[in-house]
């Protein structure tokens, strides 16, 4: 009797059903194996074998393996709150950067390492104007990133390809981002995003960090990153040398692959409240705050250290085309000169708002009709057979809701108490998160 065939099955790491984990990590002699954990005992093994599959390493270009960091090891390390504090110093002494700056680059680098578990995969842009020292960063992040590799801006679609199954952090400078470009780095970070390599279909989301040498000016077109900027100093801060870097390696690679292998059947949304922050925000909130498990404090931090950014994503909504529509729209919610809106007197609103705030633009009927239509409010033929909308409670109450999506200007100068019982009804964020802030500083102080 012919016995099966075992399927044999090369990766880079896997999680299964019951949460035991495969890892990457280099054995004795430089050779490929992995750390095997089933949450109650970790073994290392150059193969491993389950349900008639036979699990071995991942075949790597040898010159990307090279380059490549793998821990040989875990290692145990005293708290999530000690590992994180020892990393923000370590990334302190290559940067002159503000406190916050640093502890949102240490919890991108516990994200990495945690990547493949959450929503969207991790993605940083650093602003470093020209006469700003980038290189001791840079060298820091590659210790310190799960699987981190450089690559040059122009090889970076290519060299993905090569290392899809790898799913690296992939670090990398960008001069003169193109709309192709944008592009190219926002699919790398969406999961489920399927390429074609080598004549099949992979997923191909990798964590990023770009080097630039100005913000982005939509970040939207590259899926709004974390965006972190740094400041040109006097002080000469040199790179590692190649024996300190092996150094920092040896010691945190270990710890960071422990924490991985302890977080990843506990990684959840944060305990802290997501809606106060903006959708995309939401979104980098919660990669950041699921990596931290065992430490609400600790995770609680981002509130107040994504404040800054979240309010730059308001202020751009708010400026939009289309929250100075729904500002109109709002406006005329909150009077008592009909039922009846014409898209014309929309379209004179609008213009008015746009002449007030220096904005030459002259808007058509046209132009803001689809303004409507993109929004989900349909226009219907109104008195005079013109093209309009009709404010009934349901169209009322959407325009509220839009309106505090978009971070609609008037609704910051509500009183405590508005009049509007929809107004009155909406968890405004600011106030929210002004409470949050608040509370948070009040817990620091009594400590």
């Amino acid at each position: 009797m012919t016995g099966h065939k075992m399927i044999v099955v090369r990766t880079a790491s896997k999680i299964f059903s019951d949460r035991s984990v495969l890892d990457l990590v280099r054995i004795p002699k430089g050779e490929l194996g992995f750390v095997i954990s089933d949450g109650k005992t970790v073994k290392t093994a150059t193969q491993f074998v389950r349900n008639g599959e036979r699990y071995v390493p991942l075949r790597i270009d040898p010159t990307i393996l090279r380059s490549l960091r793998l821990p040989s090891k875990i290692a145990a390390y005293d708290s999530t709150r000690k590992l994180f504090n020892n990393i923000s110093d370590l990334i302190s002494q290559v940067t002159s950067a503000r406190k916050d700056v640093v502890e949102l680059l240490t919890f991108f680098v516990f994200s990495t390492w945690l990547s493949d578990s959450l929503p969207s995969a991790p993605f940083l842009w650093i602003v470093s104007p020209p006469m700003t020292s980038t290189g001791p960063l840079e060298q820091m992040l590659t210790l310190l990133c799960r699987r981190a590799l450089v690559v040059s801006e122009r090889s970076l679609p290519k060299f993905h390809s090569l290392a899809v199954d790898l799913q690296p952090t992939l670090v990398t400078k960008v001069f003169e981002p193109t709309r192709r470009h944008l592009n190219l780095l926002r699919t790398l970070t969406r999961r489920g995003t399927l390429t074609a390599v080598g004549g099949k279909f992979v997923e191909a989301s990798s964590a990023i960090v770009v080097f630039a040498p100005e913000p982005l000016r939509d970040q939207a077109s590259a899926g709004f990153p974390l965006e972190l900027e740094l400041f040109p100093t006097a002080d000469y801060i040199p790179r590692l040398s190649a024996s300190k870097a092996e150094q920092i390696a040896a010691e945190y690679q270990p710890q960071l692959l422990q924490h991985r292998l302890l977080t990843l059947p506990r990684v959840k949304a944060p305990a802290f409240d997501l809606s106060q922050f903006t959708i995309p925000m939401q979104d980098l909130a919660h990669n950041l705050g699921a990596c931290i498990v065992d430490d609400n404090e600790l995770q609680a931090r981002l509130v107040v250290l994504l404040k800054p950014a979240d309010r730059e994503v308001r202020v751009g909504y708010a400026s939009l085309l289309t929250a100075i529509v729904l500002e109109v729209l709002l406006a005329r919610c909150h009077t008592a000169t009909g039922k009846y809106f014409a898209v014309t007197d929309v379209c004179k609103d609008v213009n008015t708002v746009l002449r007030a705030r220096g904005d030459v633009t002259e808007l058509s009927p046209e132009k803001v009709g689809w303004n409507l239509r993109a929004l989900g409010i349909r226009t219907e033929f109104i008195l005079r057979g013109r093209k309009g909308l009709v404010l009934s409670d349901d169209v009322r109450k959407k325009v509220h809701d839009l309106a505090l999506a978009y971070g609609v200007r008037t609704l910051r100068e509500l009183p405590e108490k508005p009049e509007c019982p929809l107004c009155a009804n909406l968890s405004l964020p600011w106030k929210i998160q002004a409470s949050a802030t608040a509370t948070i500083h009040g817990n620091a102080g009594n400590q």
